[in-house]
């Protein structure tokens, strides 16, 4: 064989080697380009179905009676989504089971599917505590004191100071959401808004809180019911330093959950003095006594964990519970859990 012809075949070597490579190259660039689309379907379908979550949470605490399949859809730019509802009985207490199908494109024929469990009820025990916490309890030393029952969702500690009885309760959890704007309405009336400004105000002595518990004495001293509490609405976090003094009434610690239901206001309070009510956060709450003592003389309902630090006491008051649960406060929609059951998106080849 001639030098021309040994060329000629090294030549078709090279040549089918390099074929060879290019569409290895070129199955891979594909393959890879599948697996970032389907990646990037997920996400939008998994979004499509959180936006089929957020209607379901809008519908229903417009109407918490609806249910049925196909209940809602939802058409988006980049996919879209159908949610059905179906009534559930959990502990005695009607849930909704939400399923959302959220598909992207919107031509998808393979869901993604989210389920979440919905509520609206205000727990029969919730009024019975001195403690109530929807996380854990952090009790630190051996200067604090509760006086009654203490329940919480998670973990507690050091509880060698507790009067009453101590229940751990999952379903604690998450904290009952009151009617915000219910509430918000009934400060309002009483001049008990405290939004930032006013909060600074408060801090500079140009301000204060109710002293009492009450907006109106109880007419019947034997009835807590007759009367009505000063309902206390803070739209941010409410911190309170130093002498205290003595402050009353029904803190409603919510932050901005009226325009941003996400948000959650966390409520701590250092020094000495006396609260004289009864104090409700979505956050967390906190109280460190100094040397004087700093008292709750009411309870403390606590959204996240609850912590006692230094010379700090909380005594559980009926009369005040009983004046509260006589407002009837309605309870709003919220998400109990939530979980993603089925992604048919493949993210390998």
């Amino acid at each position: 064989m001639d030098r021309r012809g040994v060329a000629l075949i090294a030549s078709y070597m090279v040549i089918a080697v390099l074929t060879i490579l290019g569409v290895g190259l070129i199955t891979r660039s594909v393959s890879e380009r599948n697996i970032a689309q389907r990646y990037a379907n997920s996400v939008k379908a998994f979004w499509a179905a959180e936006a089929g979550i957020a209607r379901a949470l809008s519908e229903l605490r417009a109407n918490f009676g609806a249910s049925g399949t196909d209940l809602w859809s939802g058409n988006l730019v980049q996919g879209r989504y159908e949610v059905d509802v179906e009534d559930e009985t959990v502990s005695g207490q009607i849930y909704k089971k939400v399923t959302v199908r959220g598909f992207a494109p919107a031509t998808s024929s393979e869901p993604r599917i989210i389920e979440a469990m919905m509520s609206k009820y205000i727990p029969a025990d919730f009024y019975d505590n001195a403690v109530y916490s929807a996380g854990d309890i952090d009790l630190n030393g051996n200067s604090y004191s509760i006086d009654g029952n203490v329940l919480y969702a998670d973990t507690i500690d050091n509880t060698d100071n507790i009067t009453g009885t101590i229940t751990c309760d999952p379903h604690a959890s998450p904290l009952a959401r009151l009617d915000f704007q219910q509430l918000y309405t009934i400060s309002e009336g009483q001049d008990n808004i405290y939004d930032e400004a006013r909060l600074d105000d408060v801090k500079k002595g140009e301000d204060s809180f109710p002293d009492s518990f009450w907006y109106s004495e109880p007419t019947d001293p034997n009835d807590p019911t007759t009367g009505t509490p000063n309902v206390v609405y803070v739209e941010s976090d409410l911190e309170l330093n130093g002498n205290v003094g003595t402050i009353g009434g029904f803190f409603v610690v919510a932050g901005d959950v009226i325009t941003n239901p996400d948000d959650t206001s966390d409520a701590t309070i250092n020094g000495n003095g006396e609260i004289d009510g009864v104090v409700y956060t979505l956050g967390e709450f906190r109280i460190n006594g100094g040397g004087g003592g700093l008292n709750v003389n009411g309870g403390v309902w606590a959204g996240e964990e609850a912590r006692l630090n230094g010379n700090a006491h909380i005594a559980y008051n009926e009369d005040y519970m009983s004046a509260l649960e006589a407002l009837d406060i309605n309870a709003e929609v919220q998400i109990t859990s939530w979980r993603d059951t089925q992604n048919p998106y493949k993210i390998s080849p």
